[in-house]
């Protein structure tokens, strides 16, 4: 069926119906039109119907032109359809390329729904424009197959303009194994709601879509993408819907970015989304997620795995829940790397409000907020755990409770001691007093990676006594955490000690080295990085403070005195136990782009050329100068070993990328080996 205006008849404009009507193909129709393509002429069941076990039809295609019009298919009792397949198990059906409630100018002209897949069929939908619908742009109900819902720009038309859906996609009862996004990202923006999964639907993947965003025609650049958010919410996962995972997602909020609800709602995972407020002020009620009630509910997770959100009143707010595991996120301006337009202010991070029991906080990056980085306020709040994360510049506190909230008193820190022991180690005592049978986690202020300085059991008097080899390179304070996990707030920070218990004593200490520097001014981190993870801190003498300035890959920024070096300087340079002497060198450390001499024999160097792989560099050498590698091994701080890298044999260790890894190279004659630009 091609090329056809189809309106006005009682049941469906075309219809597909039987397990003998094969291979429709139905493309470059208006349905649902009169003729001119500009007002409604509804067929009243619906402009397409692919029922009774038909297989493969195709409505529309990806060519030019090839897509139908369908709209206008819409009648007073909400039962008109744009397009609609199922029943008898209909397969293979593939709608592609169709513009769906738009007129020939493009003007809304709504179906009730835009494309229903209901009872056993399967399809997939991709590539459509799909608007303005009084239900839903895309349904599906009481479906069991895979299906795909990918690249289709839903709630916006083609030249961006906004013609919301009611609902952008609705994934309803007994809707199962559905995609949205799975290869090609959608565009959901301008709905009253962009994506619903609810009612039993189950094992719904949402990832990769642009929701309350459209991107510029020319460009897929998130900095110039328009904002249109979906006005009520973003995401709805709510009434029995279980294993959701929403991954990767770009989400502007309209007045709720993720909605998680309900006692039967369960195992939902939300990882890897970019969610953030609207260009407004947040006072305004801006959610990015909200969970009540829901079982099993991951947000975040290990590294890499959690969201970014900002710009908005609440980032993350659970209700009525329990045994929720928030970890990994980052939260606010300080952390939170959101590309596509949004308001720069976050007021409070995380939010625990009434009946939020057991739930774990932890590892979470949350700064530059103008209210509280956690907040714990809510009635019967209990046993909620607030542990490992990392804050930075909040204008609140970083951990806030309410007078009510059960939670261990919050401990006094009163004394920090250090003393060197055997092996040229610090053994640092932390006093203080706290509530009795709880723990103690005492955190370094400003540290901008997670993790506990030290943890120390609180004994029957309320002392406690905290032991660690790991200097603090900042103030200290502490949290106390009871048996059954509730936290509390955090101490008033402790000074700590004077920075000259860590200066160097003579250069013949065990893992002190001096190191002469080469090459243009850079900050020390660039210039110590080829010893990675084994510099732990460097001096230099400053004659006319008569004094050491310190630096440490374990100390914040706003801690170092010694910030760059340049030629000429001699640092003193601590090094991990166990990194062999040969690893030492004052030989190569140059700037990008060095010509580094090579001698007959064995050379340790590193490589200073820009990022890139062991094989590229040591192939571009070999075919510049042929002949002149030997063996080159590299170390491997991992298995704390050298480890031969070329020539390179069947099941040869591959080294990641090259940043400016230790190298022995032995070479056949003497040479220089330029390193790039």
């Amino acid at each position: 069926m091609r090329g056809i205006a189809i309106g006005g008849f009682q049941r469906y404009g075309i219809g597909v119906v039987g397990a003998a009507a094969r291979n429709a193909v139905i493309e470059s129709n208006w349905l649902g039109m009169t003729p001119d393509g500009r007002a409604a002429a509804p067929n009243r069941l619906s402009g397409v119907a692919v029922l009774g076990g038909a297989p493969d039809a195709r409505i529309g295609g990806d060519c030019a032109g090839c897509g139908n019009r369908i709209a206008g298919n819409s009648v007073a009792q909400r039962s008109g359809h744009g397009i609609v397949i199922g029943g008898g198990g209909v397969t293979g059906a593939r709608v592609l390329g169709n513009t769906i409630g738009l007129n020939a100018d493009d003007q809304p002209l709504p179906n009730d729904d835009g494309v229903l897949v209901v009872d056993a069929a399967q399809a997939d939908i991709v590539g459509n424009v799909i608007c303005a619908s009084a239900v839903a742009g895309i349904e599906f109900r009481e479906t069991r197959a895979r299906a795909a819902i990918d690249g289709n720009r839903i709630g916006v038309s083609a030249a961006g303009a906004p013609a919301g859906n009611d609902v952008g996609v609705f994934l309803g009862p007994g809707a199962a194994r559905v995609r949205v996004g799975a290869a090609r990202a959608n565009i959901i923006a301008a709905n009253r709601v962009g994506l619903a999964v609810e009612q039993g639907a189950r094992e719904i993947q949402l990832s990769n879509n642009w929701i309350g965003l459209v991107p510029p025609a020319d460009s897929s650049s998130l900095a110039e993408a328009q904002p249109l958010p979906n006005r009520e919410r973003g995401i709805s996962i709510i009434a029995g819907a279980a294993e959701v995972r929403v991954v990767a997602n770009q989400l502007l909020v309209g007045r709720r970015g993720i909605v998680i609800a309900g006692a039967d709602t369960s195992r939902i995972s939300l990882q890897r989304n970019v969610i953030a407020g609207p260009e407004r002020s947040p006072e305004q009620g801006a959610i990015g997620i909200e969970a009540r009630q829901a079982a099993d509910l991951r947000i975040g997770g290990d590294s890499g795995l959690g969201n970014s959100l900002r710009g908005l009143d609440t980032a993350i707010l659970l209700a009525e829940i329990e045994e929720a595991a928030v970890s990994g996120n980052r939260i606010g301006a300080e952390f939170a790397a959101v590309d596509f337009p949004a308001a720069s202010a976050t007021a409070t991070g995380i939010a625990l409000g009434d009946d939020v029991r057991a739930a774990t906080v932890r590892e979470n990056r949350i700064g530059g907020l103008s209210g509280a980085a956690v907040r714990v306020d809510g009635a019967n709040a209990r046993g909620n755990l607030i542990t490992r994360n990392v804050f930075g510049g909040n204008d609140g506190l970083d951990i806030d409770l309410a007078d009510h909230v059960e939670a261990p008193r919050t401990p006094t820190l009163l004394s920090y001691a250090v003393e060197r022991i055997p092996n040229n180690q610090l053994r640092n005592t932390i006093r203080g007093r706290g509530e009795p049978g709880a723990f103690v986690e005492i955190y370094v202020v400003g540290l901008n990676r997670p993790g506990a300085l030290a943890r120390a059991y609180v004994g029957g008097d309320g002392a406690f006594e905290a032991q660690t080899l790991v200097l603090a390179l900042g103030d200290i304070r502490a949290v106390g955490v009871a048996r059954g996990g509730a936290t509390s707030e955090f101490s008033a920070p402790l000074p700590a000690p004077a920075r000259q218990h860590i200066a160097p004593r003579r250069s013949g200490d065990d893992g002190l080295r001096l190191l002469a520097i080469e090459g243009r001014e850079r900050p020390v981190a660039e210039a110590l990085a080829v010893f990675g993870q084994a510099a732990i801190a460097a001096w230099r003498w400053d004659a006319a403070a008569a004094q050491w300035q310190a630096w440490s890959q374990y100390a914040p920024d706003s801690l170092h005195t010694l910030r760059t070096v340049r030629g000429g300087d001699v640092l003193a340079v601590t090094l991990a136990p166990g990194v062999p002497r040969e690893y030492f060198s004052t030989e190569h450390i140059e700037g990008v782009g060095a010509a580094v001499p090579l001698q007959r024999g064995l050379n340790l160097l590193s490589w200073t050329g820009p990022w890139t792989t062991a094989a590229a560099a040591l192939n571009q050498l070999d075919r510049d100068q042929p002949g002149l590698l030997s063996i080159v091994e590299q170390w491997d701080p991992t298995e704390q070993r050298w480890r031969v890298i070329w020539p390179t044999t069947q099941g040869a260790w591959q080294p990641p990328p090259w940043g400016a890894p230790i190298l022995r190279l032995r070479a056949t004659q003497p040479a220089v080996w330029q390193q790039g630009e």
